[in-house]
């Protein structure tokens, strides 16, 4: 039975960054029981994940965070956000309280995400942040019963994904040489292998999803308990771009908003190529495809 409040799906879309992660997000956002929104960082920048801790603290204020992402998205603070500015706003500022405020504020950022859906009319949010992926398990932990978190890993072939995240840093405050990518992409792909099993957790490859957008979206619309809809792809064309930012000018959309195939890689010379051949860990790819089937 869907929870008092209506809300009765959290997916969080994770992976390395250009694997598609975007076009997935903006698939599942056609659907007429979803809504979603721009990325919104809460988790990553504002929590920190130590190997000396069992579970993510909170060492950051996220109020600021809270209202810009209520401005990108065109939305008037709901309820749970006036927490941030009301009883939490001292705790906040205290960096010592911060640490014991983790849990509070984790599930104060998800009930913002709760009720901007329902005044959207919707009963399923999509969250897309790569970098969430590094926070899986404590999401995972800290949704609250009957509302069942749902991981959607995106996984593309590395040399692709890392050409492209190469290419695509060139516009951010860092440009990430082919060694940094390398070592994200073994890093991510790993950590997605790491749940592989779990029935929360479920993988869309991305070259399968380009050459094949029905077929896969049915099956993980399946997975995630909702029906299939025949005109969601013609919904997701007429709308694909509007969970991008003005700032994200590195998400070029082609098609369904596929990247270009082949051209990240193409873009390199063939000494790079073989050079990130040789760092990426091509087996952890092949793993996680075998045991996902």
């Amino acid at each position: 039975m869907p929870p008092r409040s209506g809300i009765d799906r959290r997916i969080f879309i994770v992976g390395f960054p250009r694997s598609g992660t975007t076009l997935v997000q903006g698939l599942l956002a056609s659907h007429s029981a979803l809504t979603s929104f721009t990325e919104s960082h809460f988790f990553w920048k504002h929590f920190t994940r130590s190997p000396w801790l069992p579970a993510p603290v909170l060492i950051r204020n996220p109020s600021s965070r809270v209202r810009e992402f209520l401005a990108e998205n065109g939305e008037a603070p709901p309820g749970a956000a006036g927490w941030f500015a009301g009883k939490g706003r001292w705790s906040l500022r205290a960096w010592p309280l911060r640490p014991v405020q983790t849990r509070r504020v984790a599930r104060q950022l998800l009930q913002v995400l709760d009720e901007l859906t329902l005044r959207r009319g919707r009963s399923g949010w999509i969250e897309k942040t790569p970098m969430h992926l590094y926070f899986v398990p404590f999401l995972e932990r800290v949704s609250a019963a009957g509302r069942r978190a749902h991981f959607v890993h995106v996984i593309r072939d590395g040399l692709e994904a890392a050409a492209s995240l190469h290419e695509a840093s060139r516009t951010w405050e860092r440009h990430y040489d082919l060694e940094t990518c390398a070592r994200r992409w073994n890093a991510d792909v790993g950590l997605s292998l790491r749940r592989v099993g779990s029935p929360v957790d479920h993988f869309v490859f991305y070259e399968e999803l380009a050459s094949r957008p029905e077929a896969v979206l049915r099956g993980l619309l399946g997975d995630l308990g909702l029906e299939w809809e025949p005109d969601i792809l013609e919904r997701h064309t007429r709308s694909a771009g509007s969970l991008v930012t003005g700032q994200e000018v590195w998400k070029t959309v082609v098609g369904h908003g596929r990247p270009a195939a082949g051209a990240p890689a193409r873009a390199l010379t063939a000494e790079q190529r073989n050079r990130l051949r040789r760092l990426l860990r091509r087996d952890l790819y092949d793993e996680v495809r075998r045991r996902t089937g």
